[in-house]
């Protein structure tokens, strides 16, 4: 049956699966490659859509398509970056480093021809700055650490929420995501007016009602599909949608 889908549709095997599990795991249709879908005789379509349906819901509840999600979501899933909050002793031997380079660095440079006048402020900003960072109480050490708290916090909510974003995303369940895909045709196919009028502008057809001209890519599919094939379809939906 399988082989006889994808050959009225014109694709091969392989394509018509990946069709099949990125139309479900993305939530819209993916149907490259379905070049012959058009010539399809209008009496078939029914017929080949229940066909479609009947093997797709053969395959997301196989094995193998189990294993392939699972190996989506566990690549899929946010890694949490492992970190050390750094004390504020760490902190204040970074900057005492930094600074103690720094003098060295500037001292060099008060050796060249008449720097000494030019660099002396800034060597004696450095040294200042050195014993500053020294003292216990130093509100600098004290701002750089609780910059890094809260840079820290912030990493760490942002990890929450890329999970939970993961966690909705990839169901462990993926029945989660098979009702909510069926749910999401059958809301926007009811939407469908399969009796609204087309016109022609320049080479292409577009909807008299300019409110269905606006309507989004889904719902102009789902018209295109027409009542021959959605109507079938979403029997076949509600009946899978109650079997889950």
């Amino acid at each position: 049956m399988a082989d006889d889908i994808w050959k009225q549709l014109g694709m091969t095997k392989d394509q018509g699966l990946d069709g099949v599990k990125q139309s479900f795991l993305n939530g819209y249709l993916y149907y490259y490659g379905a070049k012959n879908a058009k010539n399809i005789a209008l009496n078939n379509r029914g017929a080949v859509a229940k066909d479609l349906l009947t093997y797709t819901k053969q395959y997301v509840s196989s094995p193998i398509f189990k294993s392939e999600y699972e190996k989506l979501r566990k690549d899929a899933k946010p890694e949490e970056e492992v970190e050390k909050l750094r004390s504020k002793e760490d902190i204040r031997k970074e900057k005492i480093a930094e600074t103690e380079k720094s003098i060295a660095k500037t001292v060099e440079i008060m050796k060249q021809k008449d720097m000494v006048k030019v660099m002396q402020p800034t060597l004696d900003l450095l040294k200042k700055t050195l014993e500053d960072y020294k003292q216990p109480d130093n509100k600098y050490i004290e701002a750089f650490y609780q910059y890094e708290i809260r840079e820290s916090e912030d990493r760490k909510r942002s990890y929450r929420e890329r999970l939970a974003r993961w966690e909705k995303e990839y169901p462990v369940d993926f029945n989660v995501k098979i009702k909510e895909r069926l749910q999401q045709f059958l809301t926007l196919s009811a939407t469908v007016d399969f009796d609204a009028e087309l016109k022609q502008v320049g080479n292409k057809k577009k909807f008299v009602n300019p409110t269905y001209e606006g309507k989004s890519y889904d719902w102009k599919q789902i018209y295109r599909a027409g009542k021959d094939v959605i109507e079938p379809s979403i029997k076949f939906a509600q009946q899978w949608l109650s079997e889950l």
